[in-house]
């Protein structure tokens, strides 16, 4: 039934079979594939660029991108409460220049559709299935509790000593409740009764009960509960009896109250009224695709919608199950699964500014990694968000925000390479003692260092050389350091300032190692194409790799130093090897050592090519820290994550001019930011030639 329904559905808009296979609801753009983007992208190569003022700068174009896994996951957790992340079961993103959120790589395969066309059936039918739980009053009279002592006395229930009445309830959800005691006191003695409510024996509150029977008072206290059986509990605790004098607690009853309707957020997100009345569907559908798709619709777009859930209730479909078909569809829609900006005229080359609501996405999925919020949609509404004021205003706010922890995870996890270290493989015969546990270790070191300069908005340089860094107890006995005595990582001051440097985390160390041995070559690289944004070229064909002898006859540098006597090897590896032997006092995953695995001196001296020399890698993370294609490589990287696209050889202008902001703002990372998002090549964008 419910395929039908779609089937006809589709038959009235001429694209019978679309949304099934995943999109083409009429007027809306198609999928692209791997498609081109324009010009050359890198800033390296080619004549040397004049610059022209700002205001005329090629500002370049973004080739249509999908949402990468990590986005897909994100949004529906915002848009719909869903926390599944339904696209862990995505095939696995491309990378293009270090990251996976490029335009030009995200390709569509059919696999994917048919992910796509699942996830969407699940999400759409899982909000449906969602009822609103009623609110909840339990009341319990006092006689009809657990009682420990006393007896009844009218309508109450007389304490007459210390004791208690309990009552296991039922609490229907999760959530706040109130709880209230009817009680008062048999007047004696010096002092006034005291009365203690307490949940599961966790004590709510205590109360002094003045009150007397002829005029019992209420006593009130809040709490967060979760849902199910807890164990409520009044209990008198100052029982005195001295004749004539008999002070007792009078208990009436007790109860717990959720008043109203508790709805559930993913509920609350999109029912928001009963899709059985006249005009719901299209309230909600309006609504919805407002958030799904980052815009808001037209009225053609929602009577397409809407016409799906009247052609399924005309279909005998439930009209919750019909809403679920529209709903489907829109997260089927290509406005929703790519990040849609469009050119009025696509072949122009004349640069034109982003809406307010394309803005609006770069930026979330820039700084969040997720659709915009209400507060970034509503200034993207009003049309203020193109005013630099208002953007830059937007920009601290998301900053601020828990939601801009992925710069750390996504940006700093690709571009420092921490998101690979979990998966990465010592070998367990040469380094027995790397857990799970290390690796989970040494990949937060990472992150939360990185964390630190972006939070603290104190200099990035310290990236390459500070004082401190992050450890638990397990990495720092993988270190050989002292404990700082917790099973979570603590900021710890250090004293070896080998450590005090991403080139001295054990992360970075194991990635850019072999199973059973570190890697110059690849350590150098790997400094060459993330720090510097060099990359080295692809070995010669034919050319083989180190051998890994039964016996070293000399150090793994004297044995890479033959290797490289080849002519055609000398030129990269002249360069990349000498940043590689600076870290040969690190072993396979990071420990410091003096003697190599073959039992010979560590040499970690070297010369780079301009012939600055250094020994070790703090001398080299010094050197690294004040050469300008650092910061500059930086810029770089923060801006192809940003854009979703390498900067164009025409955008050098651009890129060194935020660069030189970068500097000017004590290279704080939140005003690199700043200076990328308000850039011509962040708001603006072009068309392509044919």
């Amino acid at each position: 039934m419910r395929r039908t329904v779609l089937a006809v559905s589709l038959a009235v808009f001429g694209c019978e079979g679309a949304i099934v296979s995943g999109f083409g609801v009429p007027g809306e753009p198609s999928i692209p594939g791997t498609g081109g983007g324009g010009a050359t992208n890198g800033t390296g190569g080619g004549e040397p660029v004049t610059c022209a003022p700002t205001a005329t700068l090629d500002p370049g174009r973004v080739t249509m991108r999908r949402l990468n896994r990590a986005e897909y996951n994100n949004t529906v957790r915002d848009l719909l409460d869903d926390a599944t992340k339904p696209a862990d079961d995505f095939p696995a993103d491309d990378y293009g220049h270090g990251f996976n959120n490029l335009g030009d790589v995200l390709s569509t395969a059919p696999v994917l559709v048919e992910k796509y066309d699942l996830a969407a059936k699940a999400l759409a039918e899982a909000v449906i299935a969602k009822e609103a739980t009623p609110g909840q009053t339990t009341r319990v009279q006092a006689e009809d509790g657990a009682k420990s002592t006393g007896s009844a006395a009218g309508e109450f229930w007389n304490l007459y000593s210390n004791g208690t009445i309990s009552s296991q309830v039922n609490f229907v959800t999760t959530g706040r409740y109130t709880f209230r005691v009817r009680a008062a006191q048999q007047a004696a003695g010096p002092d006034a009764a005291n009365m203690v409510l307490t949940l599961d024996g966790r004590q709510l509150s205590a109360f002094t009960v003045t009150a007397l029977q002829a005029s019992p008072a209420i006593f009130t206290v809040e709490s967060d509960v979760t849902q199910g059986s807890h164990r409520v509990e009044v209990e008198f605790t100052n029982d005195y009896y001295l004749a004539p004098a008999d002070r007792n607690l009078l208990v009436d009853w007790f109860e717990v109250q959720r008043p109203g309707t508790v709805v559930s957020p993913a509920l609350a997100k999109v029912m928001v009224c009963d899709p059985a009345t006249a005009g719901c569907p299209r309230t909600i559908l309006t609504r919805f695709g407002r958030k799904a798709w980052r815009r808001p619709l037209t009225t053609t777009e929602v009577d397409r919608y809407e016409r799906i859930v009247t052609l399924a209730v005309a279909d005998a479909e439930t009209p919750k199950a019909a809403l679920a078909l529209a709903l489907q569809a829109m997260l089927l829609s290509p406005n929703f699964l790519f990040r849609v900006e469009l050119d009025a005229d696509p072949t122009s080359l004349d640069a034109h500014p982003l809406s307010a609501h394309e803005l609006a996405a770069r930026l979330s999925y820039f700084l969040w990694a997720t659709t915009p919020d209400d507060a970034l949609s509503q200034v993207a509404d009003d049309g203020m968000l193109t005013e630099p004021a208002v953007l830059q205003a937007q920009v601290a706010r998301m900053l601020a925000d828990p939601k801009a922890k992925t710069l750390t995870s996504l940006f700093a996890g690709q571009w420092l390479w921490s998101n690979q270290v979990e998966d990465a493989a010592p070998s367990s015969s040469t380094y027995p003692n790397v857990t799970a546990a290390t690796k989970t270790a040494m990949k937060l070191e990472t992150e939360l260092f990185f964390e630190h300069f972006l939070n603290q908005d104190v200099s990035a340089l310290g990236l390459l050389g500070s004082d401190f860094t992050f450890l638990n107890d397990t990495l720092a006995d993988h270190y050989g350091v002292p404990r700082p005595g917790s099973a979570t990582m603590q900021r710890v001051t250090l004293d070896n300032p080998e450590r005090g440097s991403v080139l001295g985390q054990a992360g970075v160390l194991t990635v850019t190692s072999f199973p059973m041995r570190t890697s110059p070559v690849k350590r150098g690289a790997w400094v060459m194409a993330n720090l510097l944004c060099q990359e080295p070229p692809a070995p010669p064909p034919g050319v083989e790799a180190l051998p890994l002898p039964v016996m070293p006859d000399a150090t793994l540098r004297q044995r890479i130093e033959r290797h490289r006597a080849d002519p055609s090897c000398s030129g990269c590896h002249s360069m990349m090897d000498p940043i590689g032997f600076s870290m040969e006092s690190f072993d396979g995953v990071g420990r410091w050592r003096t003697m190599d695995t073959g039992g010979f001196p560590i040499d970690a001296a070297g010369t780079l090519p301009d012939g600055r020399a250094f020994s070790g890698p703090a001398e080299l993370s010094s050197l690294l820290k004040t050469d300008a294609r650092f910061t500059h490589c930086m810029t770089e990287k923060l801006f192809t994550y940003g854009l979703g696209r390498a900067p164009l050889r025409t955008e050098s202008c651009q890129v060194e001019a935020i660069t030189h902001d970068f500097a000017d703002k004590g290279y704080r990372l939140s005003a690199l930011v700043k200076s990328i998002t308000t850039s011509r090549s962040f708001t603006h964008r072009r068309g392509e030639t044919p």
